[in-house]
């Protein structure tokens, strides 16, 4: 936990008058029984004492003010270390490099983030301070009943160590069971994300049958560590309310027979109960804490797991004004101990269409990912000029780079907010936005629309269809105005009519830039500047369309078989 709120600013006023209000109501609250005492004392002996009646009154209106003052600190400064914590956990997550998130599915940092946080929140705010008041009021309960009778009080102090001996080796199992439990219950969330992210593709599969029994069996996971969980507070419980009950019919016993002698004054004998509940309150919220620290021990490791993952480090220098070639030299990259390029060697010349062609799963779009550095190869140099990339500002590297996938993923939004995704909304006018649509050949069918530019594209751009998706993911690339133009094939899925508006905006877009282009229709390469021939995880052959054609086997050999589609 103290690592979670490195680097926090704490409210320290907010907690000084927190602890403050909690301990005078505290102290309220061992005055009121002494109060009671002799009130009752004074009603026995005839007289009835205007002044203590008052004093009990104000003095509950005032514990209950303070009370609900402190009550809502504590939970403002719950909130505020929730927050805390889930802006420090999501900017972490935000930094950390794509192979993480390979890794790691969405739904499961989404329970993290949110559920876990939760967890912590709920110590915070509903468990902290009663923790240390409860701690107060007991010592400040067992001093005054010394001071009234000390025998009493010894018969209560039994049950303290027998209290303890059962606390404390379920709340070693409440961890364990509370961590499984939020295991699977992120594991759930990561399955839900998984499934309604692909909701049309479980639909026309006819998956839903599928999906519901798995479902059904997270559930009855989830379900198991709760009512493991509800084993553990059902033995708890019960046990500390035994223990409680026969110190209450001891202490009446005793306490009964000490009123008939004369021995202890009926006063006295409420003012024992008042402090009895007092000390038995505070001991069942104190096992309410130990139950929630013990499931915020395992929230805090899942958290801290993430936090000590290492993030992309920005340091480096800066970019040169002038344009360069890429050079790639003795390049080689596995996923694990999967080799997918291995000792690559060429040149990617500034200002040029650079083509990439291939067998599938060759490793072409791994290659766009080792330029934009979103993974570190395990040798080799991907040099930009004379300088290492890896030596370049990862911020200003990246700005280099205009991206259109097959995918053209869109967010959730309007199409306004997809164009300026990650831009700088103070260099951006609607002139400017307009002008990338129109290059993108988008502008005629987004001037169309009824809200024009604030048309919501739906959930991964469902609402347009896979040309303007394309198109718009086109304007958003172009808007950038980068140095390299990145198009993995960004025509493939295309009908016909989409395929000749998308390729007549590429053209446009690409002239003076670099371009580099994985495809595979001959339509989309064959007027490159260089193309690449990428097999068996390295490089066998490079240059023109005319020139592979009459000197590559391989590349003759995809022509032939309309693998390069004409």
């Amino acid at each position: 936990m103290k690592s979670l709120v490195a680097g926090m600013k704490w409210p320290k006023w907010m907690i000084a008058i927190a602890f403050l209000f909690s301990l005078i109501e505290t102290g309220f609250g061992l005055v009121i029984p002494l109060l009671t005492m002799n009130f009752i004392d004074s009603f026995t002996e005839g007289g009835i004492s205007p002044l203590v009646i008052g004093g009990i009154v104000a003095l509950l209106i005032v514990q209950a003010v303070l009370s609900g003052i402190a009550f809502y600190l504590m939970r403002k400064i719950g909130e505020y270390v929730v927050a805390f914590i889930r802006n420090k956990v999501w900017h972490h997550v935000l930094g950390l490099p794509v192979s993480f998130f390979d890794e790691e599915e969405s739904g499961e940092l989404m329970s993290r983030i949110l559920q876990d946080t939760g967890v912590i929140k709920s110590l915070i705010t509903e468990h902290l301070i009663t923790f240390f008041t409860s701690i107060l009021t007991v010592i400040g309960a067992v001093a005054i009943l010394i001071w009234i009778d000390w025998r009493m009080t010894l018969i209560l102090l039994v049950s303290v160590p027998l209290t303890l001996a059962i606390m404390f080796p379920i709340g070693r199992m409440m961890t364990k069971v509370a961590k499984s439990t939020q295991d699977e219950v992120a594991t759930f969330s990561a399955q839900l994300g998984r499934v309604l992210q692909n909701i049309r593709l479980v639909k026309y599969s006819q998956s839903e049958p599928k999906e519901q029994v798995h479902g059904e069996q997270q559930v009855d996971r989830i379900y198991s560590f709760y009512l493991k969980e509800a084993k553990l507070v059902a033995v708890l419980s019960p046990v500390m309310t035994l223990v409680m009950t026969l110190v209450l019919i001891v202490v009446f016993g005793y306490g009964g027979a000490q009123v008939a002698s004369g021995a202890l004054t009926a006063g006295a004998l409420v003012a024992i109960i008042f402090y009895l509940i007092q000390i038995i309150v505070p001991f069942t919220q104190m096992a309410s804490f130990f139950t929630a620290y013990q499931k915020t021990i395992g929230a805090t490791e899942r958290i801290k797991d993430i936090l000590e993952r290492a993030q992309e480090k920005n340091e480096g220098k800066a970019l040169s004004t002038l344009e360069q070639d890429i050079h790639i030299r003795d390049l080689t990259f596995a996923y694990g101990d999967k080799v997918i390029l291995e000792n690559m060697n060429f040149t990617i010349p500034k200002g040029k269409v650079t083509a990439f062609v291939g067998e599938s799963g060759g490793g072409k779009t791994t290659l766009f990912s080792l330029l934009q550095r979103f993974y570190e190869q395990q040798s080799g140099e991907i040099l930009y000029g004379e300088m290492d990339i890896r030596q370049i500002q990862l911020t200003e590297w990246r700005s280099l780079f205009g991206y259109v996938s097959q995918e053209s993923p869109l967010m959730n939004g309007t199409i306004r907010d997809n164009i300026l995704y990650g831009v700088a909304l103070e260099d951006v006018t609607n002139e400017s936005i307009e002008q990338a649509l129109k290059q993108a050949n988008a502008w005629n069918f987004v001037s169309r629309l009824e809200q024009g530019l604030d048309t919501p594209v739906g959930e991964g751009g469902i609402k347009l269809s896979g040309g303007q998706r394309q198109r718009i993911a086109i304007a958003r690339a172009v808007i950038r105005n980068p140095r390299i133009l990145l198009l993995d094939e960004a025509t493939s899925s295309l009908d016909t009519e989409s395929e000749r508006l998308v390729q007549e905006a590429l053209q446009h877009i690409m002239k003076d830039r670099t371009t580099l282009i994985i495809a595979h229709r001959l339509s989309t390469v064959q007027h490159a500047n260089q193309l690449i021939v990428i097999r068996e995880r390295g490089v066998r052959g490079a240059g023109t369309h005319r020139e592979l054609v009459e000197t590559n086997p391989y590349y003759q050999e995809l022509v032939r078989n309309a693998q390069l589609l004409t």
